[in-house]
């Protein structure tokens, strides 16, 4: 391999891995590569560090409109263009925008990756945000907003965070409200285009069947003259841990109730991720009988289909959630959050059984490679490994993470980062269950 690149290391013969290589054009955008040769096909993504999190509040929404209009036309090609294009050789173009970043993915077989990294650079660097295509847009994103009504379990997610993160941006969905997405036009994503998408606010991840030398030639010929500007990014304090107890009743009509109990919880570097993923699988968060609050709540009290709790899915560069949600019948409301304070208690009082440790770190280790079968799961891992830190090593590593954690590891985590006295719980269902017991709690 040429000096071109800087590698991560080759591991031990026979161990399940890949080798990253790393390089940074010059006008700052990052170029992370893994050669496979398994199949002959190219999976690459774009993430521009510029999501839902940047944006000021009364032009909530934008990121995620912009990435809905990236492939609706460029100043060259038309949407239809862009997608006769790509199906013409079987490949394939998606773009998502969410609180974080703004991505675009691409699939082709390796014998068209220059079409396919020329259509990705086009709809990158200059989508024209026609006047046609954002109105269809806008009435789009404001009809899902109002068919929430009809999602409660979405509603009550909704008003959750509302009341966990106050001010912070990730209060709001990511695709904003109806009053801000009626006034955003196409200056607006203009603007936002202009002020983010910068190769130094960028990371290109690619896996498949190439030579990384030929492909970082190939990249850099296409995006190197993507011009540098310094990144505008706003100071965004972060949210703090509520010392009180927050409710909110939403009714909705429907015969069950949702119900979210939680508090904020924490970022993705946090050094105690690995022992909290632990405890999430043991509490709330594991497969099937391996967790408590399953096993208690749907399993033996026979109160939902579906209950969960957990802190670390939801880690970013913000701080995510502690989640404990039931989807149950009006009447078992009480019983329910009764089972959620009395498990969470639970694990911060006593000791879990070392049978219970045993079982989640199986689980999890075990589990873990099934999200690196294919290319497009290992292009996402490169970007998260760039943005949190994780370094490329990961695969080999996690395992030594997970086995670890203690006894002792989880206690402490559990009594640091949970807790029954504070929080917030929010309830969409037929009937407000609070008037006739406020002191329930």
């Amino acid at each position: 391999m040429s000096p071109l690149f800087r590698t991560s290391p080759t591991p031990p013969a026979g161990q399940r891995s890949f080798r990253t290589h790393r390089h940074v054009l010059d006008n700052g955008l990052r170029v992370l590569l893994v050669e496979n040769a398994t199949i002959p096909a190219i999976s690459l993504n774009i993430n521009v560090l510029a999501g839902a999190r940047i944006e000021a509040e009364e032009l909530a929404g934008t990121a995620v409109m912009v990435s809905r209009l990236l492939d609706e036309g460029t100043r060259t090609r038309t949407s239809l263009e862009l997608a006769d294009a790509i199906e013409s050789v079987g490949g394939a173009i998606d773009c998502d925008g969410s609180h974080e970043r703004v991505a675009i993915f691409l699939g082709v077989l390796n014998k068209d990756i220059d079409l396919g990294l020329d259509l990705v650079s086009d709809i990158l660097m200059n989508p024209s945000f026609a006047e046609a295509a954002v109105q269809k847009e806008t009435d789009r994103t404001l009809a899902e907003i109002r068919s929430v009504v009809d999602r409660p379990q979405v509603l009550a997610g909704w008003e959750f965070n509302e009341l966990i993160y106050g001010t912070h941006p990730l209060h709001r969905p990511s695709h904003g409200y109806p009053s801000t997405i009626e006034k955003l036009g196409p200056d607006d994503l203009r603007q936002f285009h202009h002020e983010q998408f910068i190769p130094n606010n960028a990371i290109l991840s690619a896996v498949g069947d190439f030579d990384a030398d030929e492909m970082l030639t190939k990249i850099a010929a296409i995006f190197g003259d993507w011009k540098q500007r310094e990144v505008k990014s706003p100071n965004i304090p972060p949210p703090t841990r509520q010392q009180e107890i927050r409710k909110k009743f939403v009714q909705v009509p429907s015969k069950q109730a949702h119900i979210f109990f939680g508090h904020l919880g924490v970022e993705r570097r946090n050094p105690d991720f690995y022992a909290l993923q632990v405890m999430d699988t043991i509490l709330g968060g594991g497969a099937g009988l391996t967790s408590r609050i399953p096993r208690k709540l749907r399993d033996e009290q026979g109160l939902a289909y579906t209950t969960f709790a957990r802190i670390t899915s939801s880690a970013g560069t913000d701080p995510g959630k502690f989640l404990a949600y039931i989807g149950t019948s009006p009447e078992n409301i009480h019983k329910a959050l009764d089972g959620f304070k009395d498990e969470i208690s639970r694990i911060i009082a006593e000791p879990v059984d070392p049978e219970e440790l045993s079982d989640a770190k199986a689980y999890l280790t075990g589990s873990f490679v099934f999200a690196f079968e294919s290319n497009s799961q290992i292009t996402r891992f490169l970007t998260n490994a760039e943005v949190y830190g994780l370094g490329f090593d990961y695969l080999e590593k996690y395992p030594t993470y997970i086995n670890s954690v203690s006894i002792e590891d989880i206690s402490r985590v559990a009594a640091e980062y949970l807790d029954t006295e504070h929080y917030t719980l929010v309830i969409a269902g037929p009937e407000d269950p609070f008037k006739d017991s406020e002191n329930h709690g």
